[in-house]
């Protein structure tokens, strides 16, 4: 009898209840109901932190020297974006908010956070963003099925990932004809790798600062230049006031440890060299006549290619050139103009010979007079001081089997037995095309744009400058197709 309780105490727990009648639990256990909670498919996200210790042996055979994995996996989000709520949220939480304590951080900190490795893999299944005013909502943004892998390393920055679906809808009253703006033609739009070295580059050594890899699919963009205007006005809008807030920080942490204000100060700087390599298949501009207007323009961008370099100016292969140089000395003071300098040479020729007698008087009465001439106060003269090469952007653009056609709106519910082969789908409406072509043959065109990284400090050549090149075009145009 002794023996049989002893053997009863050495039981694992069961799910049976101790006291009769024995049936089995239909309630499960703690344990059991937490992991349950952690699989259900309706939390919001998942979350998980794995911190490696350096010194063990495994940190760099088996982690590659990483000391933390982070895995953040979302489910179904939906945010509503009000201007003056999301800038303080933002500020609340540091982020844009261009605190400059980051700046004045000890190098003994900042030593130790070059030396951590961290690696953050991110999920979201589904994120919509509604972006509102007080009075109406303006436009929504939704995300589909979104992977990245972000690696934070020796004080750089890499991201690499890609996106299933975007899209972007007009929700205003004049989104009524054309609701959807932006959209993806097919399961998956885009492949993207993002580098970011954390060191400055003041010598440039590096062959960039940032470089950007982009693989687009089909997309479609609809546009007019008022949706086009509500966007800008809205991140314009969002861009000042976080710049109020910035500003406001500054002048209170200045009043608090100083006397007087100085306003920080702004371009001074070289601009980031970003380096871009972007492949898009297909993209597919519509251009309605206007927001209520069913007649579009089609415009099949074929292959759009995206490559660029950096240089100096004057160097081969540029279009910009630094003019500072090749002025001479009397034109130092500043150009005239054409008009100017022809009605006022016949006046400098008449007048030539007068002045060249007073001069010569002068001179001979000043010898005579023993009056200092200006070597006599050790005036230097003037030197031209060699302009500065302004370091340039230059960027190519390459455009393949461009084609352009006149389309007609119908609407998404029109039936199949209705619909044509040559029909586009566009979210919630249906473009066919006109059976008159704009072009009687594809083409091509390419484009050089430069921009100028100094314009901070130096202006010696345009901001931006283009050129283009465009091949032979064959249009026939009827009177209907004009008006487009």
């Amino acid at each position: 009898m002794q023996d049989l309780q002893k053997t009863k105490r050495n039981l694992p727990r069961s799910k049976l209840p101790s006291t009769p009648p024995p049936s089995i639990c239909s309630s499960p256990l703690p344990t059991e109901m937490l992991r349950k909670d952690l699989k259900s498919e309706e939390n919001l996200v998942h979350l998980s932190i794995l911190n490696i210790d350096p010194t063990s042996p495994d940190a760099l055979t088996v982690y590659k020297g990483t000391n933390k994995f982070v895995n953040v996996d979302f489910n179904s989000l939906d945010i509503n974006f009000n201007l003056q709520t999301w800038v303080v949220i933002l500020d609340f939480f540091g982020i844009g908010s261009g605190d400059q304590a980051s700046h004045t951080a000890s190098p003994s900190r900042v030593e130790a956070a070059s030396h951590q490795a961290t690696e953050i893999d991110i999920k979201v299944k589904s994120l919509s963003v509604c972006f509102n005013r007080a009075e109406m909502d303006l436009f929504k943004a939704t995300v589909l099925n979104y992977t990245s892998k972000i690696i934070l390393k020796d004080g750089n920055f890499e991201i690499e990932g890609q996106l299933g679906n975007f899209c972007i809808k007009d929700l205003t009253n004049y989104g009524i004809l054309y609701r959807d703006r932006f959209l993806c033609r097919g399961e998956q739009i885009l492949n993207f790798k993002i580098f970011k070295y954390g060191a400055e580059d003041e010598e440039l050594v590096r062959d960039f600062d940032i470089s950007v890899d982009l693989k687009m699919a089909a997309i479609t963009y609809v546009h007019t230049q008022r949706f086009f205007s509500l966007l800008m006005d809205f991140f314009t809008q969002f861009q000042q006031l976080q710049e109020t807030m910035n500003s406001f920080r500054v002048s209170s942490q200045r009043r608090n440890h100083s006397v007087g204000f100085k306003p920080p100060e702004h371009g001074t700087g070289r601009g980031s060299r970003i380096k871009l390599d972007v492949e898009a298949s297909s993209p597919l501009l519509v251009l309605p006549m206007s927001s209520s207007s069913t007649h579009v323009l089609m415009v099949d961008l074929g292959f759009l290619e995206i490559h660029n370099g950096f240089k100096f100016a004057g160097d081969e292969g540029t279009i910009s050139a630094s003019k500072l140089s090749t002025l001479k000395s009397g034109e130092l003071g500043g150009r005239r103009s054409r008009a100017q300098s022809g009605s006022r040479s016949s006046q400098r020729s008449r007048s030539s010979a007068r002045s060249m007698d007073r001069a010569s008087r002068r001179s001979a009465r000043s010898a005579g007079r023993g009056m200092s001439s200006d070597e006599d106060f050790n005036i230097p003269p003037l030197k031209i001081v060699p302009s500065h090469k302004c370091l340039l952007d230059v960027m190519n653009i390459s455009l393949r089997a461009m084609d352009l056609s006149g389309a007609e709106r119908l609407s998404a519910f029109t039936s199949e037995e209705e619909r044509q082969l040559s029909d586009v789908e566009v979210g919630s409406c249906l473009l066919r095309k006109q059976v008159k072509p704009l072009l009687k043959d594809k083409c091509e065109l390419k484009l050089q744009i430069e921009r100028n990284l100094d314009k901070g400090f130096s202006h010696n050549v345009p901001d931006l400058s283009i050129k283009g090149l465009l091949s032979k075009v064959h249009a026939v145009v009827d009177v209907e197709q004009y008006k487009l």
